[in-house]
């Protein structure tokens, strides 16, 4: 009888290197995703404890307040931004993502055009009022982000109502501008004019505006 041959055994590790080398790659690419993830949660974190600051004690606040507000030494502030000006836009594009959630649901109310843009200044300034310190920071860094969803909503608003026109880009560039220079104002003259008349005021302006944009009499005025 012949004696059975024992078919020797090759490692494991060494049987497919194909396979071994697309689960090195499968194990890289897991931790390069976290390490992103956890960058950006300390990143969001960072302005968000940013945001909270200037609420508190207003937009030139140093930087130890907010590395101290998020629970990290001030050098690893900055390893998460290129400097003080990122860090503060990103804190401006936090708060017109705020601003902008607050107010989304005006852009699509049922109203006339002057109706809705009475509505949409009124969510505006009862955010100011809450916020007047991000308020301030917003305006002077993040006007810009609210321009393209306002733009958007603006015409499928006017076109609800029967208007076949598009705002300009730079109309509602203007119209931002002027509604954030009204507020701020208003945040240093509160005994001049109340809440109510500024929302008027701007309201009728911005209406104005639109209507001169559009080629039409600004014959509706907003009303509450």
């Amino acid at each position: 009888m012949g004696t059975a041959r024992t078919r020797s055994r090759v490692p494991s590790r060494y049987s497919d290197p194909v396979s071994d080398a697309v689960r090195r790659d499968t194990i890289a690419a897991r931790r390069a995703a976290a390490a992103t993830e956890e960058r950006a949660r300390r990143r969001q974190l960072i302005v968000e404890a940013a945001a909270r600051v200037i609420e508190e004690y207003g937009t030139d606040t140093g930087l130890n307040v907010v590395a101290d507000r998020a629970g990290l030494p001030r050098p690893h502030v900055y390893r998460h931004f290129t400097g003080k000006e990122d860090l503060d836009q990103a804190v401006a594009r936090h708060a017109a993502r705020l601003l902008s959630a607050w107010i989304r649901p005006s852009l699509s109310a049922p109203g006339t055009p002057p109706e809705v843009v009475y509505a949409i200044i009124g969510r505006v300034l009862s955010w100011a009022v809450a916020h007047p310190n991000l308020y301030r920071f917003r305006a002077r860094l993040g006007t810009a982000q609210a321009v393209p969803e306002l733009a958007d909503a603006a015409v499928v608003n006017l076109r609800a109502a029967g208007y076949d026109a598009q705002l300009p880009a730079y109309v509602v560039a203007g119209v931002v501008g002027m509604v954030d220079a009204g507020i701020i104002w208003w945040f240093d003259h509160r005994d001049e004019t109340g809440l109510d008349q500024l929302n008027d005021w701007l309201a009728a302006q911005v209406w104005r505006v639109v209507a001169e944009a559009l080629g039409q009499p600004p014959a509706a005025t907003p009303a509450p």
